[in-house]
């Protein structure tokens, strides 16, 4: 099973059909959603998704990609509870989802006050091929 959100699917679905496909984003970001499907990146001290450059802040791993480089949200203000997904997308709000998935051991709290980090190889979304 991919990573990749409806948009993603569509894309490729466009590039094999039309030969057309949307822009490659030259950043995406890092966000967290709770149990319940509400984002809560703007509950930690970067205020917002965690911006990343494409090309440079992510390695290819087998059949799929990881985060080369720690994504820092920052401290949590308050407690943020249920935390399960983490997400890509390709603008700083809004924008399109690129990729999803739930994380192990999720879902998982963060209390006031403690910082939410994802050290580099820690952040791996698939992209499976047939032999997958």
């Amino acid at each position: 099973m991919s990573d990749f959100s409806v948009y993603t699917a569509g894309q490729i679905a466009d590039w094999m059909s039309q030969g057309t496909i949307d822009a490659a984003p030259s950043e995406l970001y890092v966000t967290v959603f709770d149990d319940t499907g509400t984002e809560r990146a703007s509950d930690f001290g970067s205020a917002g998704r965690v911006s990343t450059t494409t090309g440079t802040d992510w390695d290819i791993v087998s059949t799929g990609f990881e985060n080369g480089i720690a994504i820092d949200f920052g401290e949590a203000i308050g407690d943020v509870t249920n935390l399960q997904d983490i997400a890509l997308y390709d603008a700083s709000t809004g924008g399109n989802e690129i990729a999803r998935y739930t994380q192990s051991g999720a879902p998982y709290d963060v209390a006031d006050g403690t910082t939410l980090v994802f050290p580099a190889g820690n952040i791996t979304f698939d992209v499976l091929d047939r032999t997958e």
